[in-house]
C-alpha cells in the first residue's frame, strides 16, 4: 500500500444518500422564488387594469398556484429523500452526472428566455404554438406530425378559449407592428 486513499471511500454509488440542499436544490428554490414572485406581482398588477385584460393572469394564477405549492413541498420533502430525486418535471435525475445537469439546466433555462422574447416580439399567437412545436420536437423527441399536432392544438386553444371565450386582451408585438404597422 503506498498510502494512498480510496477516492470513492464515503461515496454513495447507490445514491441512497440524503439529498441535502445541493446546487440543484439551490437552483429549484430559486425558480420556485421567481415564479411565485411572478404570481405576486401579476395578481396585484392585474388590479389596475381593465376587468377583461385582468382575468387572463388571475387565471394562470389560480391554476398554477397549486401545481406552485405542490412542487415547494415536494421539494422541501426531497431534502431528506436520496440523491436520485427528479428535478421538477424536466425529466432527468440528480447527482449522476453534475456537468450534464447544468448543461440540462442551462438549455432549459435559455428556452424559457427564448419563449419570453418570442412572447414579446411576434405575440402569443405565433411564439406559444411555435414554442410547443419546438419543445416537443426537440425535448419530448417527438416526429413532426405530433410535433405539429400539438402546436396547432395550443394555438386553437389561444383562439377559442382566450380569444373567443375570454376575450382576453394581448399585447401590440413590435415584430408585427413593424412589418404590418
Amino acid at each position: 500500500m503506498d498510502g494512498s486513499k480510496d477516492m470513492n471511500a464515503g461515496k454513495d454509488p447507490a445514491g441512497t444518500a440524503p439529498r441535502g440542499f445541493s446546487v440543484e436544490v439551490l437552483g429549484e428554490i430559486i425558480l420556485l422564488a421567481i415564479v411565485g414572485g411572478l404570481f405576486v406581482y401579476m395578481l396585484i398588477e392585474s388590479f389596475s387594469w381593465p376587468e377583461g385584460s385582468a382575468l387572463m393572469p388571475r387565471i394562470a394564477i389560480g391554476l398554477g398556484t397549486p401545481f406552485w405549492v405542490l412542487r415547494l413541498i415536494a421539494l422541501v420533502r426531497s431534502t431528506r429523500a436520496t440523491a436520485s430525486e427528479q428535478i421538477m418535471d424536466l425529466g432527468f435525475r440528480t447527482g449522476a452526472d453534475p456537468k450534464g445537469e447544468r448543461m440540462r439546466f442551462a438549455r432549459i433555462c435559455c428556452y424559457i428566455l427564448g419563449l419570453y422574447a418570442a412572447v414579446w416580439l411576434v405575440g402569443f399567437h405565433i411564439a406559444i404554438p411555435l414554442g410547443v412545436f419546438f419543445y416537443v420536437l426537440v425535448y419530448g423527441r417527438a416526429g413532426w406530425i405530433w410535433s405539429t399536432i400539438l402546436g396547432l392544438l395550443f394555438l386553437a386553444l389561444i383562439v377559442l378559449v382566450y380569444d373567443r371565450f375570454l376575450n382576453a386582451t394581448w399585447h401590440d408585438p413590435p415584430l408585427l407592428r413593424l412589418f404590418w404597422g
